[in-house]
């Protein structure tokens, strides 16, 4: 089980890490933000394209559903499948095939049925909802590095200021 949990964390790490560089308050924000801006874009996707019973809870129920098998077969993947593959390309892109079949052949016919729809319109729906995901985790690293930046400036700054006011001072 602690090889399961280990390679879990490293997906999540991957996922909303900024290449290793984050901090874990860093990457829970971006985690909680994209998961949160995912099913209010698919809730809002579904309404545009006129889901019969596009809400929150369903719209969350088909997220956490994809989130879960995503994450577990991205794992297995990971702990079984890639020590055994020889070619480095084909271990990075098998977890992003297998998400992309779980998402078709699973997710979105589990949304269809949830939100009352059409097979390519749920797929879109889907897709505009990944995509917002994947937007928000963009922002947030960027405001977070901003944010982190301009605290590291405004060290400098304070320095550059305190040094002037001691000469003024003499």
């Amino acid at each position: 089980m602690n090889i399961w949990t280990s390679e879990l964390q490293n997906i999540i790490k991957l996922l909303f890490g900024n290449a290793g560089k984050a901090t874990d308050i860093e990457i829970a924000v971006c985690a909680v933000a994209a998961v949160i801006l995912a099913i209010f874009a698919l809730k809002w996707a579904g309404n545009s394209f006129g889901f019969a019973m596009a809400d929150r809870g369903r719209s969350t129920a088909v997220i956490a559903v994809w989130i879960l098998l995503a994450l577990a077969a991205t794992a297995a993947i990971n702990i079984y499948a890639a020590p055994l593959i020889k070619n480095p390309a084909l271990v990075k892109w098998i977890p992003v095939a297998a998400c992309a079949l779980i998402l078709l052949i699973l997710i979105v016919p589990l949304a269809m049925v949830l939100l009352k729809s059409k097979y390519l319109q749920t797929l879109l729906a889907m897709l505009i909802s990944i995509g917002a995901a994947a937007g928000i985790v963009l922002l947030v690293h960027g405001a977070l590095g901003m944010a982190s930046q301009g605290g590291k400036d405004f060290k400098k700054t304070k320095e550059r200021t305190d040094s002037i006011n001691e000469i003024i001072g003499k």
